[in-house]
């Protein structure tokens, strides 16, 4: 699979989910999908070009693993013994072992976003497929309704409507929620990672690594803000339309019957502007929050900021 494969995901996930409006209008069982494809927007794409990227960064801790190598055979040791060899063949052991973890921390990293990468297009090609099916009901409904002879069948249609959608929602609820828990028990993962790997290099005798993590921090604070910003945006508006009661796993308890209220279409409609723009509409006034350069490319110099402070904080050879 590649991650051209992937990037349909993002076209189909925007079509599921404006067939989840017009199907909620016509099938209320439908109706507590909608927020479920709104916040299963994105590209799954980029998420499988994030992994390459990282294997590319593989690949260069590798390099520095063999010149490391190389330098610690570089002189015999019937040309130089003693302490000091013992002590830059300890240094050289230490910063091996550093290496060592980080690829296998950045491998750690390259699966999980493999996996997570395809399981969302997964999941979002199901969608597509289900609410293809639910607006072709819907659709039929309708047609059915407006006609003398074909009211009855439109009732019955209906019902038929309701059943599939309730355990359509079903499907797509529980699957949303194991791809969050996965997502979520990978950032933990990663975390972990991380705290383990800065509590081993403060032990190696590197003392700046809490500064560097500061910095690192404070390098991408902007883009953490907005990140926060739009995902507590986007929960909010998805949690305007009543969610049905389901257990830990997402398993719903009970069926929507009621039809979509005032609340809920504004929201809809809210959505629908949030899924056309690629991104939330009441978080555009705060897109340059926490920016210290004010722009996307640093000081104006055509480097973004994550690349500058890496390029301006590294040695370079």
């Amino acid at each position: 699979m590649s991650a051209g494969a992937l990037d349909a995901a993002e076209g189909l996930a925007k079509a599921a989910f404006f067939e989840s409006l017009w199907v909620a209008v016509v099938i209320p069982a439908a109706i507590p999908i909608v927020p479920i494809l709104y916040q299963a927007q994105g590209n799954p794409g980029k998420l499988w070009r994030a992994a390459d990227g990282w294997k590319d960064m593989v690949d260069k801790l590798e390099q520095s693993q063999q010149k490391i190598e190389e330098l610690t055979r570089r002189v015999a040791k019937s040309e130089w013994a003693g302490d000091d060899r013992d002590a830059f063949e300890g240094k050289m052991d230490d910063y091996s072992a550093q290496l060592d973890f980080a690829i296998v921390m950045a491998w750690s990293v390259i699966v999980a976003l493999y996996i997570l990468a395809v399981i969302i297009a997964v999941f979002i090609y199901m969608a597509f497929i289900i609410m293809t099916l639910l607006a072709i009901f819907a659709t039929a409904i309708c047609i059915a309704a407006g006609t003398i002879v074909g009211a009855p069948a439109a009732l019955q249609l209906e019902a038929q409507a309701n059943q599939f959608a309730a355990m359509a929602y079903k499907v797509l609820n529980v699957s949303s929620t194991v791809i969050e828990m996965v997502s979520k028990g990978a950032a933990i993962a990663w975390g972990l990672f991380l705290t383990t790997n800065m509590i081993g290099q403060l032990f190696k005798g590197n003392s700046d690594v809490f500064a560097t993590f500061g910095k690192a921090t404070l390098n991408g604070v902007d883009d953490m803000l907005k990140g926060a910003l739009a995902y507590l945006l986007t929960k909010r508006t998805a949690g305007v339309f009543g969610a049905n009661p389901a257990t830990s796993l997402g398993v719903p308890l009970s069926s929507r019957v009621g039809a979509m209220t005032t609340a809920e279409k504004f929201a809809g409609t809210l959505m629908s502007a949030d899924t056309l723009n690629g991104s939330n509409i009441l978080g555009i006034p705060f897109s340059g929050i926490g920016n210290s350069y004010g722009s996307e490319d640093g000081d104006g110099d055509g480097r973004p900021d994550g690349h500058k402070y890496v390029d301006d904080t590294q040695p370079h050879r």
